[in-house]
């Protein structure tokens, strides 16, 4: 695990920054190869691409701001704050949610940003929603399995302790030991974390997974629009699972219950909340536009035959 590649005129290089970016270009080059395939010009996909970009950039900022609104307002009026603060440090924390370089961001804020982007441009250029979904969501899913190996190596979006064989301990550099150790979980000095699940990793094999099954399924698909009914059944459902196992302090809860039975078969202490976490109502949600979607679709293909 290497949370920092190598450093550049003393500016250090990291991992996480550069997965995303091999994720991004990966699924550019992917992208502009199928959209040729299909009829769709090289500049409408990279023009498509930047606002993907940027709408999923401010998507995935906007949901963890809103997600941690109660710190941010605590910083913004000084609750925390030891001693009186000048008027340019207090601009400083008030404008903290714009400070995108000290981290926060969420997947599936960027995702719904990404699709208010795609549904604006594909109007505004006539393409046809549903057809560049579908050329799309492998991509997402492509991209995503780098993010998550990104994740890995910086060590954040870990999983819960467990006894399991495939736990893994995190070394000092990591950012799971250090908010261990800020937490009170974790002795400053020890050589590493207690053996937790690698969800980074559970996660890159499943996105892995469905850009694959997703590329399969394109030159059989019947109709626009399914390759996107197979993303929304498949990431959530995946999603869904995997927050039962994760342990990250960034996560919250709408509900936070506790499953002992269910943490006893995972190898989790049992009184470990299991549901229902932010992202966990997300992914039901997407489920169940998906399940609406799907009988759109299918009510629309009938009457066409």
């Amino acid at each position: 695990m290497h949370p920092t590649l190598f450093q550049l005129a003393g500016v250090p290089i990291h991992s996480y920054g550069i997965s995303i970016a091999v994720g991004f270009v990966a699924a550019i080059l992917l992208g502009v190869r199928t959209g040729r395939r299909q009829g769709i010009s090289v500049e409408r996909i990279l023009d498509l691409a930047f606002w993907i970009l940027v709408s999923a950039l401010l998507g995935s900022r906007v949901l963890y701001v809103i997600t941690e609104i109660g710190p941010y307002s605590r910083l913004c009026v000084g609750a925390d704050a030891a001693a009186p603060r000048s008027l340019g440090r207090v601009l400083y924390d008030c404008s903290s949610p714009l400070h995108l370089w000290e981290g926060g961001l969420v997947f599936y804020g960027g995702f719904l940003g990404a699709v208010g982007a795609s549904l604006w441009y594909t109007r505004r250029h006539r393409l046809g929603f549903l057809r560049i979904a579908d050329l799309i969501v492998p991509l997402i899913a492509l991209g995503h399995c780098f993010g998550r190996l990104g994740c890995f190596c910086a060590g954040c979006c870990y999983g819960k302790p467990t006894s399991f064989a495939l736990g893994l301990a995190f070394p000092p550099q990591s950012m799971i030991y250090k908010e261990m150790v800020e937490s009170g979980l974790l002795q400053a000095g020890a050589l590493a974390t207690p053996r937790v699940h690698p969800t980074q990793l559970y996660e890159a094999l499943g996105e892995l997974l469905i850009a694959l099954t997703l590329w399969l399924l394109t030159p059989r698909k019947r109709y626009h629009g399914q390759l996107l009914l197979g993303y929304l059944f498949l990431y959530p459902s995946l999603r869904f699972l995997l927050e039962l196992l994760r342990a990250d302090p960034g996560r919250h809860f709408v509900v936070a219950l506790a499953t002992p039975r269910l943490n006893s078969w995972l190898g989790l202490a049992p009184g470990s909340p299991s549901l229902l976490s932010t992202s966990q109502l997300i992914s039901l949600l997407l489920l169940a536009t998906a399940g609406l979607l799907l009988h759109r679709l299918r009510r629309r293909e009938a009457g066409g035959q």
